[in-house]
């Protein structure tokens, strides 16, 4: 459940039907012709729970510690993309703060209303990392206020009373929240969490697994879903390794899986299949569903054109070496292909010949392996990655990420060195397309499919949300007879 969205909030926003950046704590801005420049004027009014005001020194402390964790390699990579040519801020006056970068930066606006751009309180800020990590040194400006965390287990909130500049065109009221209180418990399982709904105990629900969501609409309850906008869950090539770095073996793979299967077998009709390397509700996404069509026919002819020969037994083999890709996965993590999928993924491509061997992995395994690719037992693995503007894709794909570094792909270099470097709107928005294109084509991201997130919700509960980050928000949240 995204416990965030309740108590912090950030700079921008988006409408949540047009996907347009709007207003949240700032007010509005200007950006230099260059697009390295951005300046901000903050909300009157605005206040954090601890009482003290919003002011342009708190915004620039909040980013410049940003930038250090993300310099400390302490970041996750939409942060560090987000942040890799910032040079500073700029107290203009007390409610007006000035942003500048090496280079245009014309996805900043929409990256300020990702949740790690959360703007927090100046004692926050001074927190140490560790504090800030466990949740019990968090103080921010939204309608609900931390009271209790343990973590790993529990998060408590109460409503803030005085709360009192929810944004327009992301809101269906304003003033304080509807609900007195919120109470976030972590329940791994699945059935746990679903049996609480059913019984009452819970009345709201993350994660709901596809076989109990007919169950909890048949009982009156809702499902609601939400896409995530993202580089898509799926497979990452290894550069380094031989059939990783061989284009005839990454597009016979991208051709030789059948998505449509995938989420008619594992899945259901309110999941869609993905049509590009991002989600089709990211900004700038382009249709590439045409390469990702499924064409066993057209994987064998790529591997037999680059000389592979099917063996005796029935496989796919060069110089003595069968095709039999190794693909890593870390057991049970939301982040990229789940082991269900891979073992479908396996059979698709064992009947075109391809022998895909699975490997279970931990997440220090995992990062033990980004040290010396070239070593490393593997030659895709599977991931994601969370974002709301296109301007990620540059991050994940110049080889300064360290799951490319040090290959050196040319091709790939430019193309995401493009969309990073863009100057203006019509420089982006074609470097984006291209630079998709080009991860489908080449096959540098294999998609698997939509990340849709599927939350139950109580009958007697009304108002839920899911933002366009695929968070869940309760600001406008009610429960039919209750006071709270």
């Amino acid at each position: 459940m995204s416990a965030s969205q309740q108590y912090v909030e950030t700079l921008t926003d988006q409408d949540r039907t047009t996907g347009e950046v709007i207003p949240r704590l700032a007010e509005s801005w200007e950006v230099a012709p260059d697009a390295n420049s951005f300046t901000l004027t903050l909300r009157d009014g605005v206040t954090f729970s601890d009482g003290t005001p919003l002011t342009a020194d708190v915004v620039k402390a909040n980013v410049d510690t940003l930038k250090q964790i993300a310099d400390s390699g302490r970041a996750d990579t939409p942060l560090i993309s987000a942040l890799n040519t910032y040079i500073g801020t700029t107290v203009v006056d007390d409610k007006t703060v000035r942003f500048d970068f090496g280079a245009p930066e014309l996805g900043f606006l929409r990256n300020l209303s990702d949740p790690y751009f959360g703007i927090y309180a100046q004692s926050t800020v001074a927190s140490s990392y560790e504090d800030r990590c466990a949740g019990t040194s968090l103080v921010a400006t939204g309608p609900f206020v931390i009271t209790d965390v343990v973590q790993g287990q529990k998060l408590d909130l109460e409503r803030r009373d005085d709360y009192d500049w929810a944004p327009d065109g992301v809101t269906r009221h304003s003033g304080a929240g509807y609900v007195d209180s919120i109470s976030f418990e972590l329940i791994p399982e699945s059935g746990v969490r679903v049996g609480g709904l059913q019984s009452g105990e819970f009345d709201i629900i993350d994660d709901v697994p596809v076989l109990d969501q007919d169950v909890i609409s048949a009982q009156g309850d809702q499902i609601i879903t939400g896409l995530v906008p993202n580089l898509v869950p799926g497979l990452r090539q290894n550069p380094l390794s031989p059939l990783g770095s061989d284009l005839a073996v990454r597009q016979a793979l991208q051709s030789g899986i059948d998505r449509e299967e995938i989420r008619d077998t594992l899945y259901s009709d309110r999941y869609s299949l993905p049509t590009s390397a991002i989600a089709s509700n990211t900004p700038l996404w382009s249709d590439e569903s045409d390469g990702l069509t499924y064409d066993p026919d057209r994987s064998e002819k790529i591997l037999a054109d680059a000389g592979w020969v099917k063996d005796n037994e029935g496989t796919w083999a060069k110089n003595g070496t069968q095709l039999a890709p190794r693909i890593t996965y870390i057991p049970g993590t939301s982040q990229g292909a789940t082991q269900q999928e891979l073992e479908l993924i396996q059979q698709q491509l064992g009947r075109i010949g391809i022998k895909v061997q699975l490997s279970p992995i931990t997440a220090a395994e995992s990062s033990a392996f980004m040290k010396d690719k070239a070593a490393a037992p593997y030659d895709f693995l599977t991931g994601s990655g969370p974002a709301k503007d296109v301007d990620f894709l540059a991050g994940l794909f110049l080889k300064t990420n360290p799951a490319l570094a040090p290959a050196d792909q040319p091709e790939l270099e430019s193309a995401a060195n493009a969309l990073n470097l863009a100057a203006t709107d019509t420089e982006r928005e074609e470097a984006a397309a291209a630079l998709q294109h080009l991860l489908v084509d080449g096959a540098y991201w294999i998609p698997v499919r939509e990340q849709t997130r599927a939350v139950g919700v109580s009958a007697d509960v009304q108002g839920v949300e899911i933002d366009p980050y695929g968070g869940t928000v309760l600001y406008d949240a009610w429960k039919v007879g209750s006071g709270s």
